[in-house]
């Protein structure tokens, strides 16, 4: 069947080669049109549900709102885990679906078990569903500022201009604002007047609901037309409200709200806020719809930002559209690998022509490179993969491979071509030269995308990154092996047919003689080569055994994320004042190009943080190489440290994300405290947080959930109540008001919505001693103080609740080097187990990076078994000898050895990405030995050769120039990967072109000397 393709290609050449450049035009096609990101979608399936609960403690939002939404999502169908935490005003509840599950029917599947849930107490709005992002959620992060405009004229024009234009773009799924002061008319009630006048808070509030409305009026039909009725009744402005009437007291005059309250345009209550460059502002965050174009989606938003500029301008607004840009990262990560696979193509065609020295010659092979990687761009893109660091990786990985197949195939038609001189048909000798060699390189490239597989069926986190690799790459080595059959055999006869082949080169022909000679002496006492498989393998299992292992290693983003966390209580002018002093010593760091700072939270944003907590996105300058991003990141870490008083830790953008889809914390290292009370919990998360700190290498080592925070509480008194005749709902209700606040109505001003909230003066929200002093109206007209009919009083209460599960928990976390968290955490491990004894009932649990790479290298291991035994399998189909298929296995150990110590001499860690690059080490010399071993056949079977010394010299001889070929080729082709170790967008796939360089070298050795010693040794001549 082989032979009749070839066949048929060589009968009718012009018309395959002219399908081979339709190919080259659609993949170009398809590229330009590809879907470009950073990386794939790392994150699983999942939903968080959000719920606003005004004035509510987190353990009040923990027993009345997170614990419902929890019971009413636990069953639903598909869901593997759920996470929450109940903050003062806000229960967040993030729901994880199992692997492989469809984001939009995860969703569904909540909002249809938040249908369930029973009633929520008043003033809690309904549980929300936030919107669906892609797994590096941040698209663009704009800040602004004014000298012209007031705060809450700035965010104004921001929420109500800004942020509709920007949602608008193709692309953005979520604009979150931080910072200004949000508008809302304030019914500030007068207590003295209120009195005076037989009022109650009550009164008012019934006053400014009763003040504005909307309605329909309905219509009137005329015999000629229908004219609809529209009544207007709604006030518009603070002095309206102010006019509206007070409900009538028996004796009195008739009053307005104006009388007993001042009614003005007010800051709403803040959860957060924003300084952008040390100078107050606003900052709105951009978040990506799920599989959209990251570079298309940050170009809609920056046009559409482009057309408000003029306006913005002639208010006296200046933007700064630059605080975090991921596209800069994603450009520099594709173009960075777009210049290796260019350089990695020069290399390899220099090295075709030194070793063809003909343009034909070279132009035969090298056409299987763009032709095998367009095919494979094409078939991602019918996939739906986007185009990526890791695909694009994959590509360059096997940029050296791809060409091996043409290589192999054209070296043996130059060779049988030169052989035969003028003596037989061209197409004749071409189909045999192609046919010889075409059966064992389909087996070898088979066996290489099987040694593959286990990477491509990595799961989790893990197979979200490596699986698009290993596709790539296992996709353009098949498409290399279809070039090879199809398009290099009538290419050849197009181009080499009359053509005068130029002689081996002289310097490959003494190389040869060199060879010959040493292999000679090797196979007069091969028994060494026993001892040195065995070193091999020993040495290699020794590397794997003590280098550090990482899951994933830093990523040279250009930017960095700082968490700063405050006491808790801290108020947001502190954490303001902490952000101006720390945003200057930042911006006095050369090679830092911006500083923004958001404190607290916003509504509907993904950050849920106390007003203790801060966060800074600092934004280096464009192409720094990564030795220098390592230096800036250690200054910012002795910045930070010069302020003792703070919690802090410093992680990339993309180390942020990725500790949250393993942990659903930021950090590298998390240790997980269940089964005991709250108060147990914070006790032992204290002590194994004292331990930690002691660990070397334990960097920003903290408790998640901070300490308890002040609070006042209010205990009523029920039989005061019923002494008073106060009702417990008008005590709290009393209390909500005057210091939260009660939204009574809506106004609507234009495009703008703005709330109207009776409250009291700012004067009487701010000594938590006059609390108790609040005065409080029965529905009898009774005012009587609260403390009267309530005990107030100081305490202590939490911050926030975490659950896991259903389960409490309190977690302590750390940030260990990413080639040191294996090391750190066996020695937490070990430093718990010793010093820390957990109360009956309490258990603990490591989760993050270190708890990622062992699960990985398990799945691994247990996945390279399997295909291991397919290997097995294949070779002994293929040579149906069990001999054969030994030898073949016996010479990788030591191809192997030459990534150890590649590893070893660069002072890396073993991460996954290393131990992909030895699984496809492992293919690659597995790949020359079958080259060998099947031409050793061919020789005693096609050619009629006794097994004899001479034999396994001339079959080792024959196969020295396309061994060193493609090793060379290979070599190069990975070689700009390994330069560019550490740097954006190589930072996985450097380590895996490091191995594969290294394990290259030992590779052609084992090929070209240990192999056929060991053949001499234990081969026999084939019995087929």
């Amino acid at each position: 069947m082989l032979s009749a393709i070839v066949g048929w290609t060589l009968r009718f050449p012009r018309l395959v080669i002219a399908a081979a450049v339709l190919l080259l035009v659609y993949g170009g096609v398809v590229l330009t049109h590809a879907k470009l990101d950073v990386f794939p979608d790392f994150v699983p399936a999942q939903a968080e549900v959000q719920t606003e609960a005004p004035g509510l403690t987190a353990d009040q939002v923990e027993q009345l709102v997170t614990r419902p939404v929890e019971q009413s999502v636990n069953g639903a169908a598909g869901v593997a885990s759920v996470r929450s935490q109940s903050l003062a005003g806000l229960s967040v509840v993030t729901v994880v679906f199992a692997e492989g599950s469809d984001p939009y029917r995860a969703r569904q599947v909540v909002a249809e078990a938040l249908s369930e849930i029973g009633t929520l107490p008043a003033g809690v709005a309904a549980p929300k569903v936030t919107p669906l992002t892609s797994s590096t959620m941040d698209l663009l992060k704009i800040g602004f500022t004014s000298d012209k405009l007031t705060p809450m004229q700035l965010r104004d024009l921001v929420q109500w201009t800004v942020r509709p234009r920007l949602l608008s773009a193709a692309g953005v799924a979520r604009a979150t604002i931080y910072g200004g002061q949000l508008r809302r008319i304030e019914v500030q009630v007068r207590p003295n007047d209120l009195a005076a006048r037989d009022l109650g808070l009550s009164d008012v509030l019934a006053a400014v609901k009763a003040s504005t409305g909307a309605g329909g009026g309905g219509y009137i039909d005329t015999p000629q037309q229908r004219i609809l009725i529209e009544p207007r009744g709604q006030a518009t402005s603070a002095a309206e409200v102010a006019a509206a009437p007070l409900p009538p007291v028996a004796g009195a005059a008739p009053a307005r709200i104006g009388d007993v309250a001042t009614v003005s345009d007010a800051p709403g209550p803040l959860n957060g806020d924003a300084l952008i460059m040390g100078r107050p502002g606003v900052l709105i965050s951009l978040s990506s719809q799920y599989g959209a174009n990251t570079l298309e989606a940050t170009h809609a938003a920056e046009a559409a930002l482009t057309e408000m500029a003029p306006a913005l301008k002639a208010q006296g607004v200046t933007v700064n559209a630059g605080l975090h840009r991921p596209a800069n990262f994603i450009a520099s990560a594709l173009g960075g690998i777009a210049d290796d696979l260019a350089i990695g193509a020069v290399l390899i065609a220099l090295v075709l022509f030194l070793f063809l020295r003909d343009l034909r010659t070279v132009l035969i092979a090298f056409v299987s490179i763009p032709l095998a990687l367009l095919t494979a761009v094409i078939v991602l893109d019918a996939m739906g993969v986007t185009l990526n660091t890791m695909t694009l990786g994959g590509l360059a990985v096997a940029l050296g491979v791809v060409v091996d197949d043409a290589v192999i195939g054209t070296e043996n038609i130059v060779r049988r071509l030169r052989a035969s001189g003028s003596g037989g048909v061209i197409a004749d000798v071409i189909r045999e030269a192609s046919v010889e060699v075409r059966a064992p390189v389909i087996y070898a490239t088979i066996m290489l995308a099987l040694v593959l597989t286990p990477v491509l069926l990595l799961h989790g986190l893990q197979g979200a990154f490596f699986s698009p690799l290993a596709a790539s790459f296992i996709i353009a080595t098949l498409a290399s092996l279809a070039v090879a059959v199809a398009i290099t055999p009538p290419l050849a006869l197009l181009l080499l047919n009359g053509a005068r082949l130029h002689d081996e080169p002289a310097v490959l022909t003494r190389a040869k003689h060199w060879h010959a000679g040493r292999l000679s002496r090797a196979l007069a006492a091969p028994r060494w080569a026993v001892g040195a498989t065995v070193l091999a393998a020993a040495a290699t299992a020794a590397g794997f055994l003590l280098f550090n292992s990482e899951l994933l290693p830093s990523f040279r983003e250009g930017h960095f994320v700082l968490s700063v966390t405050g006491p808790p209580g801290t108020s947001l002018p502190v954490m303001r004042d902490y952000g101006r002093r720390i945003t200057h010593d930042l911006l006095a760091i050369d090679g830092i190009r911006s500083v923004e700072q958001q404190v607290g939270r916003a509504e509907g944003g993904e950050d849920t943080f106390g007003t203790e907590r801060s966060e800074f996105h600092v934004e280096l300058e464009p192409k720094l190489p990564g030795a220098r991003q390592d230096v800036i990141q250690d200054r910012i870490h002795k910045v930070l440290d010069s302020y003792p008083g703070l919690q802090t830790e410093v992680l990339t953008f993309l180390g942020d994300r990725i500790g949250e889809s393993l942990s659903g914390q930021t950090a590298a290292l998390a240790v997980g405290v269940y089964g005991a009370d709250l108060d147990t919990l914070d006790k032992v998360a204290r002590q194994i947080a004292a331990v930690m700190q002691a660990v070397p290498g334990a960097a920003d080592v903290k408790v998640q959930t901070p300490p308890s925070t002040p609070v006042v509480r209010v205990d009523l008194d029920f039989p005061a109540l019923a002494r008073y005749g106060v009702s417990p709902a008008e005590a709290m209700d009393a209390v909500d008001t005057a210091y939260q606040g009660a939204s009574a109505a809506q106004l609507y001003q234009g495009l703008r919505t703005v709330d109207v909230a009776v409250t009291t003066p700012p004067d009487l929200r701010q000594d938590p001693e006059a609390v108790g002093d609040l005065l409080i109206r029965s529905g009898a007209g009774l005012v009587v103080p609260l403390r009267a009919i309530a005990r107030v009083y100081m305490t202590d209460a939490r911050t926030s609740i975490s659950h896991e599960g259903g389960r409490a928990r309190q977690v302590v976390t750390a940030n260990p080097a990413p080639g040191d968290v294996a090391r750190v955490t066996k020695a937490v491990r070990r430093a718990i187990a010793a010093k820390v004894r957990l109360p009956t009932g309490a258990y603990l649990d490591y989760a993050g990076a270190a708890a990622g790479a062992a699960a990985a290298r398990r799945e691994l291991l247990f996945n390279t078994g399997v295909a291991t035994a397919g290997v097995v399998a294949l070779l002994l189909i293929a040579f149906r000898s069990g001999r054969a298929t030994a030898l073949i296995l016996a010479s990788t150990p030591f191809a192997l050895v030459g990534g150890v110590i590649a590893v070893g001499l660069t002072g890396a860690s073993l991460s996954l990405g290393s131990l992909v690059g030895f699984v496809t080490l492992f293919g690659v010399a597995a790949r020359n030995a079958i080259l060998l071993i099947s031409h050793l056949d061919h020789l005693m079977e096609a050619e009629g050769r006794d097994w004899s010394l001479e034999t396994v010299l001339l079959a080792t001889r024959e196969r020295v120039t396309p061994i060193l070929m493609t090793a060379l080729v290979t070599g190069l082709g990975v070689l700009p990967l390994a330069i560019s170790t550490g740097q954006a967008g190589r930072e996985i796939q450097g380590p895996m072109a490091i191995v594969i360089l290294g394990g290259l070298v030992t590779s052609t050795i084992a090929s070209l000397v240990l192999l056929p010693a060991l053949t001499w040794r234990y081969g026999r001549p084939p019995t087929r």
